[in-house]
């Protein structure tokens, strides 16, 4: 499973870099769950990782409205990013989740063909109105490379405190069974990666464990992120037998 640390600027990028971060993503906190960087804070980031790793860029817990979004994904997809996370807060169905996500695969496709979009759902879509976690897999199956469940309320409740295991197992089997790697995040401590991998999530992204102080609010720190990712490594069965 891989770790991917959200920074929002160039230094905690180098930090969590340091780290032995898998997967850099670029995050402004302040405006969201998956609130968008500024672009010239995502061509920094890009200079400073320098092709070390993958960087995914978020666009924001975005409403429904597919051209809008559509240009904000274009827009993240010229600073040269891997990936391209859009979390679906004004989608309401699956059909309404498969137009927005076409329309930002489309535009995509217009910067270089090789910018990889990924979804995002929310494991408390119940207390905000969006979409049901458990119909993203089947409408974005054409459109995106990846899902990714995370909390849409940062409250301090994580993940599997908003979703049982079996809920967030079968969101996971559901990603699997349409050929899409699957994300956890959603302020997931230590503890939660050895079940995220014990679960076979692909991806578990993390912010505020890797943070000075436990706080969102805080700075990456480098000797954070190393411990995370040495939690990753130190359960070699559980590596052997997750979905690579």
């Amino acid at each position: 499973m891989k770790l991917m640390i959200s920074v929002r600027d160039a230094q905690e990028a180098a930090a969590a870099l340091a780290g032995g971060a898998d997967i850099i993503d670029v995050k402004n906190p302040a405006e969201g769950s998956l609130g968008a960087g500024h672009p010239e804070t995502i061509t920094a980031i890009m200079r400073a990782v320098q092709a070390a790793t993958p960087v995914s860029a978020s666009i924001g817990d975005v409403p429904n409205l597919p051209g809008t979004v559509a240009l904000a994904g274009l827009g993240a997809a010229t600073c040269g990013v891997r990936f391209v996370k859009v979390g679906l807060l004004g989608a309401r169905t699956g059909a309404e989740a498969a137009n927005l996500l076409e329309a930002v695969s489309s535009a995509l496709r217009m910067a270089n063909g090789t910018v990889g979009l990924v979804a995002c759902t929310y494991a408390d879509a119940a207390l905000v109105g969006s979409l049901d976690p458990f119909a993203l897999p089947e409408a974005a199956a054409p459109f995106v490379e990846g899902c990714l469940i995370d909390t849409a309320i940062k409250d301090g409740r994580t993940l599997f405190q908003c979703l049982p295991e079996d809920a967030v197992l079968r969101f996971i089997r559901q990603c699997h069974d349409r050929g899409l790697f699957c994300g956890l995040a959603g302020s997931l401590q230590q503890e939660d990666l050895t079940r995220a991998l014990a679960l076979g999530a692909d991806i578990a992204g993390v912010r505020t464990a890797a943070c000075e102080g436990g706080q969102r609010s805080g700075v990456i720190s480098m000797k954070l992120v190393e411990r995370l990712k040495a939690s990753l490594t130190s359960h070699p069965s559980l590596c052997a037998s997750h979905r690579a």
